[in-house]
């Protein structure tokens, strides 16, 4: 299984100089876990980073207090851990582990951003594999139960 088939192309993204609060009511209002965070240039917005749930509340809330003070750029990741789309779902996993991730943005062969993979994607999809092989296995434990008559084959 490839990355593109099961990354989510729904990118959802905060200004740098957002709060936290901000930032939280974004995540609560878009159901996201995890948000890029953007600055502005030029040429328009650039990704320098992501903020998780999870950045917020141990690295901003309870070190900072104030989250309507509180900047995303202070307790954010900088820079992005990136996997192309036409990846397969193994070498995603394997980035993960060895970064201890639970996301990757999925970017195209031009370098473009076209998604983000979280680990929830691919224990969703690799469940779903999982159903259909034990509904096969479940088919053939049902058919191998039935009685059958003796054979006239000879050994």
């Amino acid at each position: 299984m490839r990355v593109d088939e099961i990354c989510s192309r729904r990118i959802v993204h905060v200004q740098s100089t957002a709060t936290l609060q901000q930032a939280a009511r974004l995540m609560r209002d878009e159901s996201a876990r995890a948000l890029l965070v953007t600055e502005r240039t030029g040429c328009g917005a650039r990704v320098v980073g992501i903020v998780t749930d999870r950045d917020m509340v141990v690295h901003g809330i309870a070190n900072r207090g104030d989250c309507t003070e509180t900047a995303v750029s202070e307790v954010m990741t900088r820079g992005l851990l990136t996997i192309h789309d036409d990846a397969m779902i193994s070498e995603a996993l394997r980035s993960m582990l060895s970064h201890g991730l639970h996301r990757l943005a999925v970017v195209d062969r031009q370098q473009r951003l076209v998604g983000m993979l979280s680990l929830d994607d691919t224990i969703r999809a690799m469940g779903g594999e999982w159903t259909l092989l034990a509904g096969i296995l479940g088919r053939d434990n049902a058919s191998g139960s039935r009685q059958h008559a003796p054979s006239d084959l000879i050994l």
